[in-house]
């Protein structure tokens, strides 16, 4: 059998209940047999890879090797300091974007040593606001960015002597925000739950005419695209309630297209 650790983490927002890895890995192993459910190959839950809290993956069968490359793409993996390099593109996912004010760290599952990528103020100016000198704090609020979100990285400066990484987002991730800024669909990101319950709790409080579709953007992080004339704020307030253990963000386009064509910028 073939073992593979995947970048997406297990991680709980409670601060009243501990971690429960045997819901989660339970979860998992159900959601990745559904999407490989084609191949012969069978799965085991390895348990967790630290630090991270990375649930490895045991995969054995005729198709184990093109199944695990697969579940790579998916999911992400780790890696070693030594074989990055400029150029890269690794799938990453946003740390706190609230703790300093010079970017924002993405993890991209880098260890030996454990380093996380900057994606620098001055990239983030140029990728999202055309060089327009607005603060981190105003463009993480205008694109909804959220601690776990998943985004795609292209390494920009590998110092393997300071260890020191800067990326940006990758063109994959560009063009994503674009389709969405271009949709006008307001959108609800969660995180901490599986894309399950967050349905149900949408079901719950009889919301299904609302939205469009639940997306899975990794395995505890999803988008909820709501329909023209929905609020995102409006569907929060009464959803919320039901989701105690879950941390939200939003996208609402219109937020965005203000920012961006803003004349004056605040440092």
């Amino acid at each position: 059998m073939i073992l593979l650790t995947l970048l997406d983490n297990f991680y709980s927002h409670s601060k009243e209940k501990s971690l429960d890895a045997e819901y989660l890995s339970r979860a998992l192993l159900q959601l990745i047999r559904e999407k490989t459910k084609e191949y012969e190959v069978e799965f085991e839950y390895g348990g967790l890879h630290q630090p991270g809290n990375r649930p490895i993956i045991a995969i054995g069968g005729k198709d184990e090797v093109f199944v695990k490359n697969y579940l790579i793409s998916e999911f992400g993996t780790i890696f070693e300091i030594d074989d990055l390099k400029s150029g890269l593109i690794l799938r990453g996912r946003i740390r706190d974007p609230d703790t300093v004010n010079f970017g924002i760290f993405i993890d991209c599952g880098i260890e030996n040593p454990q380093k996380d990528v900057l994606y620098p103020l001055f990239e983030m100016r140029k990728q999202l606001c055309s060089g327009k000198k607005l603060s981190k704090r105003e463009l993480v609020r205008a694109y909804g960015f959220f601690e776990h979100m998943p985004v795609f990285v292209e390494l920009t400066k590998v110092h393997q002597d300071s260890r020191k990484i800067e990326g940006r987002l990758a063109q994959k991730t560009l063009d994503m925000l674009q389709v969405w800024i271009s949709d006008e669909f307001e959108m609800l990101f969660s995180s901490g739950q599986t894309r399950k319950r967050i349905k149900k709790a949408i079901k719950y409080t009889k919301h299904y005419p609302d939205y469009i579709v639940i997306e899975r953007m990794g395995f505890l992080e999803t988008a909820v695209f709501l329909k023209q004339g929905t609020s995102a704020p409006g569907i929060l307030a009464d959803i919320g309630p039901h989701l105690k253990d879950t941390k939200f963000s939003m996208f609402r386009p219109k937020n965005v297209k203000t920012l961006l064509s803003s004349k004056k910028s605040k440092n």
